[in-house]
């Protein structure tokens, strides 16, 4: 018992970066669900996940795989703008990788599967095959579920 109790003051701990431990209280998590369904550029998503990642989960999760699904399939030419982003903050990328998902509709699935293997330029293969196997993945976990 003391060795947990001294992992709770080790001094490591208090250096982490101040968002890690940042929880999301209820007003946040209104006001990130309401916004995070409507963000149609990467900036835009971007901006709300500086300021709600700590929400990013439940409800709040599924309206940003909302955005995230409606720019890969409707604004794909901006994934230049995605790459700009990450060369800032790569936790971008990731969170936007994570939200290719099994919540977004089969068809979006689908035709972001297609951009990723036929509509991406060199420089972001890396990426592009990222989306693809979410995108598969989550057609998959559709199929074996019977979700769509």
């Amino acid at each position: 018992m003391m060795v947990a109790l001294m992992g709770l003051f080790n001094p490591a701990r208090a250096q982490s970066p101040p968002n890690k431990f940042v929880t999301c209280s209820e007003a946040e998590a209104r006001h990130a669900e309401k916004e995070a369904v409507t963000l149609r550029t990467w900036d835009a998503l971007y901006h709300s996940y500086q300021a709600y990642r700590q929400c990013d989960d439940g409800s709040v999760g599924e309206s940003y795989s909302e955005s995230v699904g409606r720019i890969l399939v409707d604004h794909w030419q901006t994934l230049p703008s995605l790459d700009e982003i990450d060369s800032r903050d790569v936790s971008f990328q990731r969170f936007v990788i994570r939200h290719v998902d099994a919540t977004l509709d089969l068809g979006n699935l689908k035709r972001i599967f297609q951009n990723a293997n036929t509509r991406c330029p060199a420089a972001w293969k890396g990426i592009c095959g990222e989306l693809a196997k979410r995108a598969d993945d989550a057609i998959r976990e559709d199929a074996a579920l019977g979700i769509h």
